[in-house]
This record gives C-alpha cells, structure tokens and sequence, in this order.
C-alpha cells in the first residue's frame, strides 16, 4: 500500500527505509498533511513526528480530513502518538509505549499524570546534520526506568531525577542538570552517568520502528468508526489558504 511518512528525529531515515519503503516526508507542521495527500494519494499516513511551537502544529482537523477521504492514519514515538491518543475513537491507530502512556495518562512506573506535550518534546537541528536531538523526556522516564530494574538506581532516586527533569523547560533538559537539581550522591550519580554510556534508552525511536514495522505486516486497511466530518468556516477558509501555496517535495 502507498504510505507518507512524517518523520524527523525519532528515527534516521535510512533505517526507516530499511524497516518500510515508503514516502519519506519532513516533521508535519499544519497543513501538511492537506498537502501530502493531494501531492502522493497514499493510502496510508504514518504521523511520527511535527513541528510545533516555531509553526503552527499539524491540525486535528485536517488528520479527521484524511480519515474522512479513507485514507488509514497511524501515530507513534512523538506528536504522531500524542495524535494518535486524541483521535483514537475516531480511527486513527496508535503504536507503541508512548501512545499507550498517552492513551492511559501513565508511564508505568511513574505515578504523575503523563498528558503533556513536553514529554515528547525536543530542540534539534536541521535535517541535513540528521536532525542531532536533544533527550525528550519520555526517554528519560524509559532510562530510569530500565536503570532502576538493572539495579543501578533505586526507586526514589528515579523518581527523584524524573521530577526534577520534568520541571525543566524541555529544551534546558540534560541528565547533568537533573542528576545536579535532584541532588543524587555522586557514587550514585557516577554509577548511573557509567552506565548510560551503552545502556540509555531511546523509546521514541523503539516505537516508530514498532509502527513502521506494523505497517510492513499490514495486508488491509482497518475501517474506522463512523463519524461525520464537518467542513466548517473555519476549514474552508484554511484549504483556501493552502490550496494558494505552491506545494514542494509534497509539503508546504
């Protein structure tokens, strides 16, 4: 089946081809997925990652726009599963850890709610150096996570770190600071900066293998529950305004 992917950071782009051929697109920003649509007539829409707060995010609306043409929607890793947790009654799929966390507002095992954008956030750079991310703080929780069953840390020191992380401006994130600001003993600190070193874990990369992988195995298309899209001023007025831009490598 002829799939669009909106990838970024979460996964290198030559391992995901390796995984799925597939078109390969840019972090979606709104209106993209309009675009793709008209640009590739997939049959598929794998939504792992999109760029927000620079531009404006990709659009609830315009992803029902995309069910509504029967084209199957798929999230994962970053906004693609935060995505996929808000329009899952109304077709879209999710796959992975990230989109169950999202799903059941926890990440197993940390008791705070597990709702926010910033947990999936990261300032990186262009594509043409591979995006170089910073740590979003969902892999932190998974590293702390696997620290703590591997021994290295204990229970109230993962939840320690992941406190003061989670209390940090997303792009200010660094395990350095958060093992300073929760003030872990140094032995403590440099066991688990030792063990990091081959043993961090990456979730949003784990989960948009997971769903390309999905979607490798996928013979048909499921059919999403019924549901009326209704094309508002407000939509109109935004396919008028995309509909007036000159589209480029299927984005605009």
């Amino acid at each position: 089946m002829k799939t669009c992917v909106f990838l970024g950071p979460s996964l290198p782009q030559r391992e995901a081809e390796a995984i799925l051929p597939a078109t390969y697109l840019p972090p979606a920003r709104r209106g993209d997925v309009y675009a793709a649509v008209h640009a590739h007539q997939p049959e598929r829409i794998a939504l792992i990652d999109g760029y927000f707060e620079q531009v404006p995010a990709v659009w609830h609306k315009e992803l029902l726009w995309a069910m509504d043409q029967g084209i199957g929607l798929y999230g994962a890793a970053s906004m693609g599963a935060l995505r996929a947790a808000e329009l899952a009654q109304f077709g879209m799929v999710g796959v992975g850890r990230v989109f169950e966390a999202y799903q059941s507002g926890r990440f197993t095992p940390f008791d705070d709610a597990f709702e926010d954008d910033d947990e999936v956030a990261v300032v990186h750079g262009p594509a043409e150096i591979g995006y170089a991310a910073s740590d979003s703080m969902v892999d932190m929780r998974a590293t702390l996570a696997a620290a703590r069953e591997a021994g290295v840390i204990d229970t109230g020191t993962m939840h320690a770190i992941a406190t003061a992380a989670k209390a940090m401006f997303y792009k200010h994130r660094s395990w350095n600071t958060a093992l300073a600001e929760a003030n872990v003993i140094n032995v403590t600190a440099s066991a688990l900066k030792e063990w990091l070193v081959d043993n961090r874990v990456v979730q949003k990369r784990l989960d948009a293998a997971a769903l390309l992988s999905h979607l490798k195995g996928e013979k048909t298309l499921q059919s999403p529950p019924p549901f009326r899209f209704e094309r508002t001023i407000i939509w109109e007025d935004a396919v008028k305004q995309w509909q007036a831009r000159t589209p480029s490598g299927g984005t605009i």
